[in-house]
């Protein structure tokens, strides 16, 4: 048995190869393109998730903690004015999306599910630390997210 190659057989062999060496080139160009707009859509959300959501809430935080022109009625406690409180209702309304759900369901139940302003630090209990943790994961994962696009 013989095997007739043909100019015809051998050019559509050869267009067959080309054709599948560039279409794995264009699929490793859209898979280079979906992981950079997955990453850039990740390094936007964490950049909104630090702006709107846990700055905020650490700054009133601070403030019920450190502002020493508060009435208190245990010395360091946590004391809120109405304008924070009403603040970190409205983040949880407008970015709760953006906390972590553990955080926000201790935000609900020690602070906006009440009517109080003023909690003793054990009422509170590491809610601020575990807010200012959170906020320095997504401050370390922005600067490696942001890293990662300058060296691409």
């Amino acid at each position: 048995m013989t095997i007739d190659v043909t100019g015809a057989t051998v050019a559509l062999a050869v267009a067959t190869i080309v054709l599948v060496m560039v279409t794995g080139y264009y699929a490793r160009q859209t898979r280079n393109l979906v992981e950079e707009t997955r990453k850039d859509r990740r390094r936007q959300l964490v950049e909104n998730a630090l702006e709107k959501a846990y700055s905020p809430m650490i700054e009133y935080f601070r403030n019920a903690k450190s502002d020493t022109t508060r009435e208190r009625q245990v010395t360091g406690s946590f004391k809120f004015t109405h304008n924070e409180i009403n603040g970190i209702r409205r983040i949880v309304e407008r970015y709760g999306h953006y906390l972590d759900p553990t955080l926000l369901d201790k935000i609900h139940v020690k602070i906006i599910d009440t009517t109080r302003t003023e909690w003793q630090d054990a009422e509170i209990g590491l809610l601020p630390n575990e807010i200012e943790k959170k906020y320095k994961e997504l401050r370390e994962e922005l600067q490696h997210l942001t890293a990662k696009q300058s060296n691409s």
